[in-house]
């Protein structure tokens, strides 16, 4: 026997009722509010019901299912979220009659009816919700590429002296942007006082209080004798200040995009299966799930590899068929680019993993005379083939 708990949400509220398959009301329909001391008393219900084989079942609705959501999953219940555009026919029949009651006994009917489907269609919103994050991470990372390069041509001009003192690699790090902003220029630095710089470096950074201070010292008499390309009241100081903030921002958004997707993504059963590949990390193993969704729909790793444009061309010519070595690129760009990069990153830490499969093919194509790209490419192709058959069999790398 099964059974539903189910939610009809609305705003800051929702209605909800406890039935089993057999058509017996456990919890007749009620009306609960969207905070803690209804959420438990519901909990405690349904502990007492002690119901078989229970899913919490609503429809996304924006974000007003969020919470409800997020309690009963924290709580470890199974929950079952439909988006109401994939179930279009089925919500013109519950909002027919606009009774809360029927609405939510109605809703708890057609989870019993496509128990099956709705499971379906929910592991593809998933996977729709995660592809949306995805992209999003790959625009704000190109948008940060711009910003970056505009931050330094900018801080050429107005402190040249500044990326030597924080190092290439940390001008982009939060000490020295809070810096910048603050500080977009060194005669602006000149005329401040020591304890001023000295704090806005210590207050991103509470500890090591000497190397600040000796830190301050370097900066104002670096500034003092400095002579940049424009004068402080040029309108490229105040960009350059505004343009720290928005890579800050950018930044931070990033930071929290990564930690969203990677928690999406480890809701699907292939996560743990990909991330175990040496070379993909956890927002790699979000990204390649975005876009390739789940990997066993495919028959075969040859529909993989050409639905995301790694198949090679191939021309027709009479009864003469030419297989080229190039790709047909007719695919999923962006899968692509990921697979590129983690052929790239398997590569680079060949040494590390010197017996790494992927690793000793891409020797093997070098051997054979293919160029760098080249090499990358067919590599591409290969970790697709290893990940469609790990997924299909439910193997981790190292079982592989």
């Amino acid at each position: 026997m099964k059974t539903v708990l189910s939610v009809d949400v609305a705003k800051n509220k929702s209605m909800i009722m406890l039935i089993n398959s057999e058509g017996e009301i456990l919890i007749d329909t009620k009306e609960i509010k969207h905070n803690l001391v209804n959420f438990e008393k519901v909990k405690e219900e349904i502990t007492e019901i002690n119901p078989e084989n229970l899913t919490v079942f609503m429809e996304s609705t924006g974000t007003y299912h969020l919470p409800v959501e997020r309690y009963f999953k924290e709580n470890g219940f199974n929950t079952l979220v439909i988006n109401s555009l994939t179930t279009k026919n089925n919500y013109d029949t519950i909002r027919k009659t606009k009774t809360d009651k029927k609405d939510c006994y109605r809703l708890a009917k057609l989870f019993f009816v496509n128990e099956v489907e709705y499971h379906e269609l929910s592991k593809k919103d998933l996977y729709a919700n995660l592809k949306a994050m995805t992209r999003q991470y790959f625009y704000l990372t190109q948008i940060n590429i711009s910003y970056k390069n505009r931050y330094k041509r900018l801080i050429n001009i107005c402190f040249p002296e500044l990326e030597k003192i924080f190092k290439s690699s940390r001008i982009y790090e939060e000490t020295a942007l809070n810096f910048v902003k603050a500080f977009p220029h060194a005669y602006i630095v000149k005329e401040k006082r020591i304890d001023a710089l000295y704090n806005n470096l210590y207050k991103t950074n509470s500890r090591h209080d000497y190397y600040y201070k000796r830190l301050a010292h370097e900066i104002k008499e670096i500034a003092s004798n400095s002579y940049p390309g424009i004068d402080k009241d040029h309108s490229d100081v105040q960009n350059l200040s505004n343009i720290a903030e928005m890579l800050q921002n950018n930044i931070k958004n990033i930071n929290e995009l990564k930690e969203r997707m990677i928690e999406t993504a480890k809701q699907s059963p292939y996560f743990k299966i990909i991330n175990s590949f040496y070379g993909i990390g956890e927002v790699l193993t979000a990204e390649l799930l975005g876009e390739l969704g789940d990997i066993t729909r495919f028959d075969n790793h040859k529909q993989l590899i050409a639905f995301c444009g790694l198949d090679p061309t191939i021309v027709q010519s009479g009864k003469s068929i030419n297989v080229h070595g190039a790709i047909s690129k007719r695919g999923n760009k962006y899968a692509r680019w990921i697979l590129f990069n983690i052929s790239q990153m398997v590569v680079k830490l060949g040494h590390q993993c010197p017996s790494h499969p992927v690793y000793n093919y891409y020797l093997i194509k070098k051997a054979e005379g293919k160029h760098y790209y080249e090499s990358l490419t067919a590599c591409s192709t290969k970790i697709l083939r290893m990940l469609y058959s790990m997924c299909k069999n439910n193997k981790q790398f190292l079982e592989e």
